[in-house]
């Protein structure tokens, strides 16, 4: 018996001991750092709407869908153990059906730690690529200690690779160490339950190599491209707009364009014309020497806004006659040419 031998087995007498806990003796307690978080959440989700910050209360939504969905399990989790401690005391597998698969786990990661003191089992899977997107290696952790609710392995990144629409997530499918198990959970809980680590981290591993659009964090369309400042969501560099105003990069749904100069422009650097509401940058509204609002060149009489106008040109005489001469000067009649004698003789 080698090393790697002794210190498995030492490892399988105490993962088997844990796995003898009756749950009836453990503490039932609420999840209270799930329930603080998503207050927490909510708090940051209506401070973001309050500001119209779009990209923000994006992240922070997916964020909120994720601790809603584990303080869920974990309630399902909680419910199912005291189901079990109502039925029966738990049982664990068979000493020798821990140790083989321990052992068997060098034959299929190439790395491979137990940490006793800390009730750790560790191994690194080989790189991660999905669809022509290489994401790394990772760890998954399974702490045999761990008595609580919810999931007793976490997962990290050791070559973070993480997506430029939200550099939080480092894979698809896991957010906050934690694993959207998808279709495998039933198969990962039955290895977990039933003592079959081996099986467990390569159900883990396998998941980490299946790709879901659907079920995704952060899709692999959206992983490599550049954010809109404004809705969030990630583009190739063909669907971006950069805006003329401050210079920022947005889809081609959050920018529009002068109505004048035709200049791309984000809905912060963009206005309206206050007459027309016609869209304009900045340089291509003027403003009413009157009200000081801004309109554009078609919406402005002389410097004024047609509402401005028409109040000053009924107490200013003069203006009235600027109007007139305005117009006549614009609108010149069409004044006939006489005829000559000849030419009526002519006819």
């Amino acid at each position: 018996m080698n090393d790697f031998q002794r210190l498995a087995l030492r490892a399988a007498i105490s993962i088997r001991e844990a796995m003898l806990v009756d749950p009836s003796n453990r503490e039932i307690d609420l999840p209270e750092k799930d329930w603080n978080r998503l207050q927490r959440l909510l708090r940051q989700k209506q401070l973001a709407q309050d500001h119209e910050w779009s990209m923000a209360e994006r992240i922070i939504n997916t964020r909120l869908i994720f601790t809603m969905e584990r303080l869920a399990t974990d309630l399902r989790q909680r419910t199912r153990d005291l189901e079990q401690s109502i039925k029966s005391r738990s049982t664990a597998p068979d000493l020798r059906l821990i140790y083989e698969e321990l052992i068997a786990l060098p034959s299929e990661f190439s790395e491979v730690s137990i940490d006793l003191r800390h009730g750790i089992l560790r191994v690194v899977t080989d790189e991660i690529t999905l669809e022509e997107i290489t994401l790394g290696r990772f760890d998954i952790v399974y702490n045999w200690t761990n008595d609580g609710p919810g999931p007793s392995y976490d997962i990290h990144a050791l070559d973070p690779a993480p997506s430029n629409a939200n550099s939080d997530f480092v894979h698809p499918h896991i957010s906050d160490g934690i694993l959207c198990e998808g279709e495998a959970k039933s198969g990962i809980e039955a290895a977990l339950a039933q003592g079959r680590f081996c099986d467990f981290f390569l159900i883990v591993a396998n998941t980490l190599n299946t790709y879901n659009d659907d079920s995704a964090y952060v899709t692999l369309k959206e992983w490599y491209g550049t954010p809109c400042l404004d809705c969030g969501t990630s583009c190739g560099d063909d669907d971006l707009t950069v805006c003329s105003g401050c210079e920022d990069p947005y889809c081609h749904q959050c920018c529009d364009c002068c109505r004048n100069c035709h200049d791309s422009l984000c809905g912060s650097c963009l206005l309206c014309c206050e007459e027309c509401s016609a869209p304009h940058c900045q340089d291509c509204l003027n403003t009413c020497s009157e009200c000081n609002h801004d309109f554009c060149s078609n919406c402005l009489t002389d410097g004024y806004c047609e509402a401005c106008y028409e109040t000053l040109s009924e107490t200013d005489p003069e203006l009235e006659e600027e109007e007139d001469n305005h117009y006549e000067t614009t609108h010149p009649q069409q004044i006939p040419t006489p005829t000559t004698p000849a030419e009526t003789a002519s006819s």
